[in-house]
């Protein structure tokens, strides 16, 4: 039998390790995500939530399954992780039973919020909501389930220097919710740009973050493909550039 050493380092104390819930929630992922894959003989790109209404959602584009779950399902057994994978694959009725089963045995741990957080979508200049409905039907058949708004404008603190950058939209997958700079709430900003923004993070509620040579990807190839299908990509492209300077002064 291997001999098993313990050092015992006396006379320091170590402070303990941190728990980072954001780092456990990758590592769940990336577990599910490689128990999936090796079931379905596929590459899946799979996301935990904490949707109130949705528990298991899956889209297939270029290959890929695209798995959205309830955080409830990080603890599901080989069973139910075996009945995941003949739904996402075919919606087998027998997995569909076991699955709302589960659910049905699980409903605690659906988050109730009594409040959602309030998103303004009408801007002085600029109607979200309306940009977003115009380009769900024109691009997404619509399927794009998300809510949209414009962020909050940060309070500088001290003496107000030029930004470096400026992130104009950004998406976040468990709400799901769009967010725009309100920058772009703007009379000198065009409607093209805008809409452009907005169906950048469209894109994300659809392609996901798939796996490309192990690790993943925000920006990868055929989300590029797909963001150059909106019409005036070129033109919004160009005109950022033209008035980058601009948007790092508003």
């Amino acid at each position: 039998m291997a001999a098993v050493q313990i050092a015992l380092d006396f006379g320091q104390v170590r402070a303990p390790l941190r728990f980072d819930p954001a780092t456990e929630r990758l590592r769940v992922e990336r577990k599910l995500e490689r128990r999936l894959s090796e079931l379905m003989s596929t590459d899946v790109a799979l996301s935990l939530t904490d949707n109130a209404r949705t528990m298991l959602s899956a889209r297939h584009r270029d290959g890929i399954a695209h798995v959205r779950l309830h955080h409830m399902f990080a603890d599901a057994d080989e069973a139910i992780l075996r009945a995941v994978a003949r739904f996402v694959a075919g919606g087998h009725a027998a997995a569909s039973d076991k699955l709302q089963r589960f659910i049905d045995q699980h409903r605690e741990r659906i988050r109730r919020r009594a409040q959602r957080l309030c998103v303004r979508s009408r801007g002085h200049h600029h109607d979200l909501q309306i940009i977003f409905g115009e380009l769900n039907r024109t691009y997404f058949e619509p399927s794009v389930t998300a809510r949209i708004g414009w962020a909050r404008m940060g309070r500088a603190l001290g003496r107000r220097r030029k930004r470096r950058s400026i992130k104009l939209g950004s998406y976040r997958g468990r709400d799901p919710l769009i967010r725009v700079h309100p920058v772009l709430d703007a009379a000198w900003v065009p409607d093209f740009f805008v809409e452009y923004i907005v169906y950048h993070e469209m894109l994300h509620h659809v392609v996901g973050m798939p796996a490309l040579n192990g690790r993943r990807c925000l920006h990868g190839p055929a989300f590029r493909a797909r963001e150059r299908q909106f019409e005036r990509y070129a033109e919004a492209i160009a005109w950022e550039q033209a008035n980058l300077d601009r948007l790092l002064s508003g």
